[in-house]
C-alpha cells in the first residue's frame, strides 16, 4: 500500500507516519495541496491521510472538487492534536490496513505496488478509479457486490440503484476493453442480474 500524508508540517507528517508504522510499503510526504497534486503524475497512491490543520491551506473550491471522487483516492482525516493518547492517528491505524503485492483470481493478476492489472503477460496500467473497483473486486473474488456497495466502497459515497448500476456499467466496460476481457473468451468479470458484479475465474463460470 502506498500512503500519502497531506500535512501543515513536517514534524507532523513524521508523526503520523511514525505511528502508523509497518501499516504501508511506501510512504510520501506533502505539505501543500499543488504537492498532493504533483504526486499523481508520478504515481497514484492508494489513500491519502489527511492532516485537519493542513485543510485550512486549501481553498473552497478545491475541497469541492474533493467530492468527485473519479479524481481521488479515498481520503481520510487523521487529527494528531486530538485529546487522547494518539485517537486521531489510532483510528487512521485500525481503518488502514496493509495490501498484499497481488492478487490473483485465474489467470487475472492485480499488482498492488506498481498499480497495474496484468491478463497472461500482459499488464494495464488502468486509471485509479477502475483500478481501485477492480481491486475491489478481486478482493472479495467469487463474491457478488451490489453497485450500490462498490459506489460507497470506490467512489466514497451514496447514491441510487439506477444511478449506481449505470455508474458502475461504465466503468466495468472500459476495465473489460481495457484488459481485452473479450466475453467471447475470458469470463472473468460477471454481471449478475438485480444484484451486482462478481470477479471469478473461468473455471467458476
Amino acid at each position: 500500500m502506498y500512503i500519502l500524508i497531506f500535512a501543515s508540517a513536517p514534524g507532523i507528517a513524521e508523526k503520523i507516519q511514525t505511528a502508523l508504522g509497518d501499516t504501508a510499503e511506501r510512504y510520501a510526504v506533502a505539505a501543500t495541496w499543488p504537492d498532493v497534486t504533483s504526486h499523481f503524475e508520478k504515481d497514484c497512491p492508494d489513500l491519502i491521510l489527511v492532516e485537519r490543520a493542513a485543510l485550512t491551506q486549501v481553498e473552497l473550491a478545491t475541497l469541492l472538487k474533493l467530492a468527485e471522487p473519479d479524481r481521488w483516492p479515498p481520503l481520510l482525516l487523521v487529527d494528531p492534536s486530538a485529546a487522547g493518547a494518539r485517537s486521531g492517528i489510532g483510528v487512521a491505524q485500525r481503518l488502514v490496513q496493509p495490501l498484499p503485492q497481488y492478487y490473483q483470481v485465474g489467470d487475472l493478476r492485480i499488482d498492488t505496488h506498481r498499480k497495474r492489472a496484468g491478463l497472461g503477460g500482459r499488464w494495464v496500467t488502468l486509471p485509479p478509479i477502475q483500478y481501485r473497483l477492480l481491486l475491489t473486486l478481486a478482493q472479495r473474488a467469487s463474491e457478488v457486490i451490489d453497485c450500490q456497495e462498490l459506489l460507497r466502497t470506490v467512489w466514497g459515497y451514496d447514491a441510487g440503484e439506477i444511478e449506481a448500476r449505470e455508474l458502475v456499467k461504465v466503468h466495468i466496460r472500459q476495465i473489460r476493453r481495457r484488459l481485452g476481457l473479450d466475453l467471447g473468451e475470458h469470463h472473468y468479470i460477471h454481471s449478475v442480474r438485480g444484484f451486482g458484479y462478481v470477479l471469478a475465474p473461468p473455471d467458476e463460470d
